[in-house]
């Protein structure tokens, strides 16, 4: 193991116990004084044992009390539960919001869509504490919290399909409420294999373009797709936790039962692993502390014998990339200190070399449209060939979109749209959007539903590309994937802005 791997790992144990929290496990040592663990694609060999002790551990969970910080539905209300269930049959002291304990109802997906800085972050401490729950209830102190490679594109027809172990109705890894194709046995398919593409996602220069690029696709995208489909909105399914008939889909296309689908955490572990790709790149920054601090956020869990662990902001940077583990092929850590760090993501409207409302609405394969250029401060740019480029675009939906889109800047006539495109931009998917938009709480009270959202994307390489310097207008596509025939999405707002 190398030396900064080595001190990193020293510094985390530090600080880990300095917040409460502690080492268990062993899969490999640092020289004697650290040890580390190896999160395994989940179809290597190597990690058949890792698995066998996810399905022991999640047997054990399902069989807990709800009151158990240790238990399947507590941890897994630590990302969120459904503000109403009635007749729960999975945990007697929890029926309305009242009863919410505490960490509960903390994920980062929230209606004023700020906190989503913390997505990835937050994520990576939400598993780091799953996983020592499972070590301590397996028994086996080597245990790692196996990745689901769906992203790779070796052996892509094996790493796209789910496990066996995940579609054996007698294992306690095993959900009813998923895409049938999935449990069937059948690998990814169609559309969701544009929106599991990184190319584009490692394109990005700034944590906060990531991490929010990442939230729309992969990320969302699966857990859309996992949940009812590429084509299938409307089709709906019996949602356990919810205890309803979900005309969303199963439980993983909603942020409030995503994490009782046993197969939510392989797939974070693999969003977790591609973020660390992307920061050990030369594209790869870390997040800030201001970032963090922008939005302040409580993190709170509890460690694998029922103690809360709380983070401060300062916590977090200092444990963030010197965790206790790595992946098979991927090593957990920051960025050299002689490596230039890039500023937080700040686009401001001064900077716009062009704005416009073109209400225009996306309701077929592909919809264009052009916005103007403001050819006197584009000029400007020539002077700068490393000048970063930013697109955002708004757009509002009166239903939660079950499609994806594709967003392209100045598409060539002709050209294919699709992801692999060099004028392509970026993933729109919107995953949860009835949950963290508000939505349904407007419904309730009789008001006008129509919600808005926008996705930011670094377009530099598609500017200079398409020599849009000197050109008088800005070309924009977007193509809709899925979704019901009727479904629309309103272009309200497109700015270019340079940072």
């Amino acid at each position: 193991m190398n030396k900064p791997l080595k001190w990193a790992a020293i510094l985390f144990t530090v600080v880990l116990s300095a917040c409460g929290g502690n080492q268990s496990g062993n899969t490999e040592k640092a020289q004697g004084t650290q040890i580390r663990h190896i999160r395994k694609s989940l179809y290597s060999a190597k990690a058949q044992k890792d698995m066998d002790d996810l399905k022991k551990a999640l047997g054990i969970m399902r069989a807990m009390d709800c009151d158990s910080t240790s238990s399947w539905y507590y941890q897994g209300a630590i990302h969120w539960v459904p503000d109403t269930i009635p007749n729960n049959p999975f945990c007697a002291s929890y029926h309305y919001s009242k009863d919410l304990k505490e960490a509960w109802d903390n994920c980062t997906h929230t209606k004023s869509k700020k906190e989503v800085i913390h997505f990835l972050v937050w994520h990576r401490l939400y598993i780091y504490h799953f996983e020592k729950i499972v070590r301590k209830l397996s028994g086996d102190p080597d245990f790692s919290l196996p990745y689901w490679g769906y992203t790779d594109t070796v052996n892509a027809q094996q790493s796209r399909t789910m496990p066996a172990i995940y579609r054996d109705s007698k294992s306690s890894l095993y959900e009813k409420a998923r895409l049938d194709s999935l449990n069937n046995g059948a690998p990814l398919h169609g559309e969701i294999l544009e929106f599991i593409d990184l190319k584009k996602l490692f394109d990005n220069t700034t944590y906060a373009g990531f991490n929010k690029n990442m939230n729309a696709a992969p990320h969302g995208a699966m857990h859309d797709y996992i949940g009812y489909g590429n084509s299938e909105a409307g089709k709906g399914m019996f949602n356990p936790i919810k205890q309803k008939f979900d005309q969303g889909g199963g439980l993983m296309q909603d942020v409030r039962t995503a994490a009782y689908d046993p197969i939510f955490w392989v797939h974070h572990a693999n969003i977790d692993r591609v973020w660390q790709k992307w920061t050990n790149t030369s594209n790869g920054q870390e997040v800030s502390l201001a970032e963090l601090k922008s939005v302040p956020w409580p993190y709170i869990f509890f460690d694998e014998n029922g103690k809360k662990v709380q983070y401060t902001m300062e916590d977090i940077m200092k444990i963030l990339y010197t965790m206790d583990y790595d992946y098979d092929d991927t090593p957990v850590q920051g960025k050299p200190a002689n490596v230039l760090k890039s500023a937080p993501l700040q686009l401001q409207a001064k900077n716009a070399l062009a704005s416009q409302a073109p209400n225009v609405v996306v309701s077929k394969e592909v919809t264009n449209f052009t916005i103007a250029n403001n050819i006197a401060k584009t000029s400007l740019l020539k002077s700068d060939a490393n000048q970063k480029v930013f697109m955002n675009v708004t757009v509002s939906y009166t239903k939660a979109p079950k499609g994806g889109y594709e967003v392209f800047l100045n598409l060539p006539k002709g050209a294919v749209a699709n992801s692999k495109s060099d004028y392509f931009s970026g993933f729109m998917t919107f995953f949860g959007a009835d949950h963290h938009s508000g939505m349904e709480d407007m419904k309730m009270d009789g008001m006008p539903a129509k919600m808005q959202e926008t996705f930011t994307f670094e377009i530099s390489k598609e500017f200079n590309l398409s020599r849009a310097v000197a050109q008088p207008n800005f070309n924009i596509s977007i193509k809709k994937y899925g979704g019901a025939p009727q479904e629309e999405l309103k272009v309200e707002n497109v700015s270019v802005i340079v940072q």
